[in-house]
């Protein structure tokens, strides 16, 4: 069974469904495929044989230098992207240059050969690049095409439209030195190399990647420019510059803390909005780790306030930007909840990460997971709990007896695709059967209204009320009752 689709970048308005973001897709499906599972970054010493190359008899890492489609790791992937999209309809991929320094994107572009149509009428086609622009024209890439080699032959059958492609700019290479660069031609040339690897035609929303590090990081002798400057004269034109050449439709930003999301939008917002007003540059913001079951601050948190010069009045729908900026319909000052803000300034909500990167978990979490000790400490119990409990079986005539244990992963994904105001959420699956196991908690919700007005307001004075009665309601009608 397919995975169900949620509106997104449309509302309900007097019983009719109305355009609210033109840059974003109408509907989403209720989970996406995190696409960073498809490289050497989770790879353990049991995969040493899958995840290296043989050249001339002798074996190297597997990197964006030296893959092929036909190698062992590289067929699975393909296989688990095809059965995402095709067999279950999780059309909604998110990737970054930043995964497998390039594998990622690479195998996309490889699964996409074999998933789309081939345009003949060229509608889904750009110019990669400007032929009076050298700079671009002989940049290097990992990947073995050129920039102006011919555009791939597609062998698939469903149309680009179909297909949410997301990917990201301003993080690389595994070198710390050369991890994190927002300059503005380093931006253009990393979307072009995105769009070559995975021969799609356009990027559906382009994602500024992690910038809560560029503006931890001081200033350089090659840079006079601090963090924010270097995002408001390089990043954000650049990021511009390729919508306005139709390389990507929408633009979304991500990262951890929230607060430096919520700077960077208000600033963005007061730079490029005029002095009557902020615009919204940004129509996507992906969070990860806020809103699973141990931490819900992105609902709870109430720290976070609109800009005092956010006051323009959209309602007749103009915008008088070049850059297409929308305009929003803020008039409010008072502190609130992320999720609140992005709400009314019209930014649609992905989130992340609902196992925590892997708290959530009957194994536990990687070595190098940030968390503290005293919250790993819970989770373990958490999951513990959970398997000594259990729940009733129903088709046991209601034996307390005969109880069946809970996954707790299972638990935290259901957790977090109850709450309405996220989109999708985005969950790292690297074969067909983690697919199959998400698709399967992703289909209990195809009866769940999510756009039905029960009154409340979301997050109240004490919390998230709003959120907990909703999940009591459904849980009760059975989505929980197969953990």
């Amino acid at each position: 069974m397919k995975v169900p689709q949620r509106k997104y970048g449309t509302i309900q308005q007097d019983q009719q469904t109305v355009l609210q973001n033109p840059n974003l897709a109408t509907h989403v499906p209720l989970i996406g495929l995190g696409c960073s599972s498809f490289s050497t970054f989770f790879s353990s010493s049991d995969d040493d044989d899958n995840m290296t190359h043989s050249n001339s008899g002798e074996k190297a890492t597997l990197t964006a230098e030296n893959i092929s489609r036909d190698h062992p790791a590289v067929v699975g992937w393909i296989e688990t992207i095809r059965h995402a999209v095709v067999g279950r309809g999780i059309n909604l991929l998110d990737t970054a240059p930043w995964y497998g320094h390039g594998i990622s994107e690479i195998v996309i572009g490889y699964a996409l050969d074999t998933i789309l149509a081939n345009d003949e009428t060229g509608n889904d086609k750009i110019k990669v690049f400007d032929e009076d622009d050298t700079s671009i024209a002989t940049t290097t890439t990992p990947h073995k095409q050129t920039w102006d080699s011919p555009r791939r032959t597609r062998y698939g059958t469903l149309p680009r439209t179909n297909l949410i492609i997301n990917t990201k700019i301003g993080r690389y290479e595994s070198d710390p030195l050369k991890q994190f660069d927002f300059g503005y031609e380093t931006t253009m040339q990393s979307v072009q190399r995105s769009l070559q690897r995975m021969n799609c035609g356009y990027i559906d929303v382009l994602q500024l990647h992690d910038p809560e590090f560029l503006l931890g990081m001081p200033m350089t002798s090659s840079s006079e420019k601090n963090g924010m400057e270097m995002l408001l004269t390089e990043t954000i034109p650049a990021l511009l510059e390729c919508k306005t050449k139709g390389w990507t439709k929408g633009l979304g930003i991500t990262g951890y803390p929230l607060e430096v999301q919520h700077e960077i939008l208000v600033r963005c917002g007061e730079t490029f909005g005029g002095d009557d007003g902020m615009a919204v540059v940004f129509d996507q913001s992906l969070v990860y780790c806020h809103c699973n079951l141990h931490d819900m601050s992105l609902f709870r948190d109430r720290s976070f306030a609109i800009s005092e010069r956010i006051r323009r009045d959209s309602s007749n729908g103009d915008c008088d930007y070049d850059t297409d900026i929308r305009p929003t319909t803020i008039t409010t000052t008072a502190q609130q909840s992320f999720a609140k803000f992005c709400e009314q300034a019209n930014i649609n909500l992905m989130c992340a990460a609902p196992l925590s990167m892997g708290l959530l978990t009957n194994t536990g979490p990687p070595s190098w997971h940030p968390a503290t000790p005293s919250l790993k400490e819970a989770c373990i119990e958490a999951a513990e709990l959970c398997r000594r409990r259990g729940v009733v079986d129903d088709d046991d005539g209601g034996n307390t007896n005969n109880n069946i244990n809970i996954n707790i992963s299972s638990l935290a994904v259901l957790f977090a695709l109850s709450q309405r105001e996220v989109g999708c959420t985005l969950i790292g699956m690297k074969n067909v059967e983690e697919v199959d196991v998400a698709a399967d908690l992703a289909v209990r919700f195809r009866d769940v209204d999510f756009d039905f007005d029960d009154g409340s307001d979301g997050c109240d004075e004490e919390g998230v009320h709003g959120q907990e009665e909703r999940q009591q309601r459904w849980w009760g009608n059975s989505i929980l009752n197969r953990v």
